[in-house]
């Protein structure tokens, strides 16, 4: 199997530490490095979760560089969701031993795309505020990132895009909604881009982890299977959504996506990001969905619109085990 070198930008935050695990474990993924955004908490704080979550897994090989510790012009905003008092559903790790990368998080995505020109994945399961640096003090690597995914954004495929409004507005997504000027940039900048909006993420028919495969997590009894349980139950008691979601570490969808991109359907779609002061529809995105006088200079994306529910549940339980579904 060829592997997929990935930079994984995230916010850990429960469900992006789930995301570290799934890139250290399938097989089928070469985890680059780790850069550290603010998002669900700032930079410093989910920096140090990462790394806590390398060393819970044994993994000091994987550099981690701290992002800003803030949206590019904005105030960084409050999270209104728990992950924790510590960020990573209350299991309390000690302060970590590892250190960070001395480089900033964009000039790590600029080494890391230079050394592998065309090779390189990035998810995104956070604000875009360290690619959008990266893309800004070095335009030329744009053409050499072979894509971008994001979770981000709310596109009105399904209902769940705006029932589930993530940002602190009725419209928006949190990962825009942060640093919509980063998003703008990254949508802007002609790289290849594929974002797993709300009407995917949060659609509990699809994404939802079913009890066959709680079961195989059982199974596995590893160290990595148990602390992906443990955030599945915090996820559970503590989500404020539970009549719409159930269990499922949400950007974990994303990595799934990223594994097998043939599990999710997109579409290309032409879409902008609202980076107004209006306090209705900061953070949107706005996608132009018109038959006639379509606005085809603003950017030009692919989003996805369903998942392949059964294949999702098995390639999450794979990630996490690092072997195939029915060898557990």
């Amino acid at each position: 199997m060829e592997r997929k070198k990935l930079i994984l930008n995230c916010d850990p935050g429960t469900d992006d530490s789930v995301c570290i695990i799934m890139g250290l474990t399938h097989p089928g993924i070469d985890l680059l490095g780790i850069t550290a955004e603010s998002g669900n908490l700032p930079a410093s704080k989910s920096c140090a979760n990462a790394l806590r979550i390398l060393e819970l897994m044994e993994r000091p090989d994987i550099p981690v560089a701290k992002g800003m510790e803030h949206p590019l012009v904005r105030e960084y905003p409050k999270d209104p969701y728990s992950h924790g008092k510590d960020g990573l559903g209350n299991h309390f790790f000690p302060e970590p031993e590892l250190k960070p990368d001395p480089r900033y998080a964009a000039q790590m995505i600029i080494d890391l795309v230079e050394q592998f020109p065309g090779e390189v994945t990035i998810l995104s399961t956070a604000p875009l505020t360290n690619i959008a640096l990266a893309f800004m003090l070095k335009p030329d690597i744009i053409p050499m990132v072979k894509e971008v995914y994001h979770l981000g954004g709310a596109y009105g495929v399904t209902d769940y895009a705006f029932l589930n409004a993530t940002g602190d507005n009725p419209m928006s997504e949190w990962n825009v909604y942060v640093d919509p000027e980063a998003a703008k940039a990254v949508y802007e900048s002609g790289v290849k881009l594929t974002t797993i909006g709300l009407d995917v993420a949060f659609n509990p028919e699809w994404v939802n982890i079913r009890e066959e495969a709680l079961k195989k997590l059982e199974k596995l009894n590893t160290k990595a299977s148990r602390y992906v349980l443990e955030i599945i139950e915090y996820v559970d008691k503590n989500n404020s959504l539970p009549d719409l979601f159930n269990n499922g570490p949400i950007d974990t969808v994303a990595m799934c996506a990223v594994i097998q991109p043939d599990i999710i359907e997109t579409r290309e779609i032409h879409v902008e990001v609202d980076t107004s002061d209006n306090q209705l529809t900061r953070g949107m995105t706005l996608w132009d969905r018109r038959n006639h006088f379509k606005w085809t200079h603003i950017p030009r994306i692919w989003t996805a619109c369903a998942i392949d529910s059964e294949r999702y549940q098995r390639t999450f339980v794979e990630a996490v085990g690092g072997k195939p579904y029915d060898e557990i």
